[in-house]
C-alpha cells in the first residue's frame, strides 16, 4: 500500500513538471565565433530550468536557439533579457504556421 501511494505521488508530480514545459526559439545576432554561442547558452542556462534542445547555425553572425523551460519558473522575455545582458541582440522568433 505504501508503495503504490509513492507511485502515485511520484506520477502526479511527474505530470505536473511536464504541464509546464514549454518550447521557445530565440534568435541572436552578433555570433562571431564560437566562444560567442556558448557565451549565449551559459547566460540562457542560468535560468532556472532553461536547457538549451537546439542551436542553429544561420548566415552571418546569426543563430537560432531551440529551447525547452518550465514556463512557471521562467519566461520568453527573461530568456532574451538575459542575452541582450551579456552583450547580444537577441528575440523571439516569429511563430510560422503550418
Amino acid at each position: 500500500m505504501k508503495l503504490l501511494i509513492s507511485t502515485a505521488a511520484l506520477i502526479l508530480s511527474a505530470s505536473a513538471t511536464f504541464a509546464a514545459e514549454a518550447t521557445t526559439r530565440i534568435a541572436v545576432e552578433g555570433l562571431t565565433c564560437p566562444s560567442c554561442s556558448y557565451i549565449v547558452a551559459t547566460a540562457m542556462k542560468r535560468l532556472d530550468s532553461v536547457e538549451v534542445h537546439e542551436f542553429i547555425a544561420g548566415e552571418a553572425e546569426n543563430g537560432l536557439y531551440v529551447l525547452r523551460y518550465d514556463d512557471a519558473l521562467t519566461d520568453p522575455q527573461a530568456i532574451v533579457a538575459a542575452v541582450t545582458a551579456v552583450g547580444y541582440r537577441a528575440a523571439l522568433e516569429a511563430e510560422s504556421g503550418s
